[in-house]
This record gives structure tokens, C-alpha cells and sequence, in this order.
């Protein structure tokens, strides 16, 4: 890589997300999905993505539901973008709560048991 500020910004956030820090972790998650001073690679930004989720960055559980909603760098998975767009929602995401109740309406009886099964409400 021969950019000084794609440079500076990985040597800022590379150490800091591989330690675990979700804002880091998102933060270079967006900047590979739109290829923005690092370069475009949906693969990794997926990967920063789901890590900083797991972390528990709202915003991060939001896209990634968004992602599997889609099928947008992620095989497209109801039942997964359910469970990312509750947990964001559970922390006061109010888009992902309206993402929550636009998807609840187009899922059937037994998705919607598996989904709320896999983020813990039965």
C-alpha cells in the first residue's frame, strides 16, 4: 500500500480492532464497504463488520442486519438479520428497531419462531 493516509489510518486502527475495540473494528468495516481512504474489499469489511457486532456495536448489529436482510456480502439470512436488527434494537437503535418491525411483517410463522428462538426470546 503506497497511500501515507490509508497507512496512518490502518496503523491507528489495525492494533486497536484486532484488540477487540468495536469502534475501531466498525470504523474499518465502513471504510472497506465504500472504499473510503482504504481500499474497497466488501470481504474484509464483512469480517470487521460481524466482529464489531459480536462486540456489541449497534450500529455495527444494524448493518450487519441490513447485510443479511439484503443478502449484501452475506448469503441473505432472515433469520440472522432478525437476530442483528434486536440486538441493536435492544440497545436503543431506533432504525433498527423499524427495520425489526418491517422485516417481523414479512416473515412467516415458523421463521419468526426460529428467529426469536435464536436471539433468545423463548
Amino acid at each position: 500500500m503506497s497511500d501515507p493516509e490509508a497507512e496512518q489510518l490502518l496503523a491507528t486502527l489495525l492494533p486497536k480492532a484486532e484488540e477487540g475495540d468495536a469502534d475501531a473494528q466498525y470504523e474499518l468495516a465502513w471504510r472497506q464497504a465504500l472504499g473510503s481512504v482504504l481500499p474497497l474489499n466488501d470481504e474484509q469489511a464483512v469480517s470487521w463488520l460481524m466482529r464489531a457486532a459480536e462486540n456489541g456495536h449497534a450500529l455495527a448489529q444494524n448493518n450487519l442486519g441490513a447485510r443479511y436482510y439484503a443478502g449484501d456480502g452475506v448469503e441473505k439470512n432472515f433469520i440472522e438479520a432478525f437476530h442483528w436488527f434486536y440486538a441493536a434494537y435492544q440497545q436503543g437503535d431506533r432504525k433498527a428497531g423499524k427495520n425489526l418491525n418491517s422485516l417481523i411483517g414479512e416473515l412467516s410463522d415458523e421463521q419468526l419462531a426460529k428467529a426469536k428462538a435464536r436471539s433468545g426470546l423463548t
